[in-house]
């Protein structure tokens, strides 16, 4: 019986069930949905004002070096979150929206001068904005952490509870 729990043949001779995958861990998936994200505005091509693929990218140029720092950094629940929000709605969301606009109304000027494709275009600026305050703030509370442990180990060896 044992056997077949590990992928061997049971005394039957059957084939044990294979397991279910491992889900993807954090870091990966947000890999995955930023990808998802690229592809989705790279495909959309001339149907986005010119100046959201560069925007795009450098969202992007915040948030591969975030990842990657996440990766070897595991982050709390709190940036958990604030990241796989950024990634999987608002950046999402205000692509989408736009992209399900009739092409026709997205070009159009509105009473104020502005169109759909400036409101996307300052969505982005926002969005960008969120994500270089947001990796400055996991940055800095791994900074923290840093110095919390500093203050620890000086205050474990340099002056011992035990000295007379």
């Amino acid at each position: 019986m044992f056997k077949s729990l590990f992928g061997r043949p049971d005394e039957a001779g059957h084939a044990a069930e294979p397991a279910e995958p491992v889900p993807a861990g954090f870091v990966e998936r947000m890999s995955q949905q930023l990808d998802r994200l690229r592809w989705q505005a790279r495909s959309a091509g001339a149907r986005l004002p010119i100046e959201i693929l560069p925007q795009v990218g450098r969202i992007e140029d915040v948030i591969v070096p975030l990842l990657h720092h996440l990766d070897a950094n595991p982050p709390s629940i709190e940036e958990e979150i604030a990241v796989e929000s950024l990634l999987t709605d608002y950046l999402p969301t205000s692509l989408t929206t736009y992209l399900n606009l009739n092409p026709q109304f997205a070009s159009e000027a509105r009473a104020d001068g502005g169109t759909p494709g400036d409101d996307l275009v300052q969505q982005l600026r926002t969005l960008q904005t969120a994500a270089t305050e947001l990796s400055h703030a996991i940055y800095a509370h791994d900074a923290q952490d840093l110095q919390a442990q500093g203050r620890f180990l000086r205050t474990k060896f340099d002056r011992s509870d035990l000295a007379l």
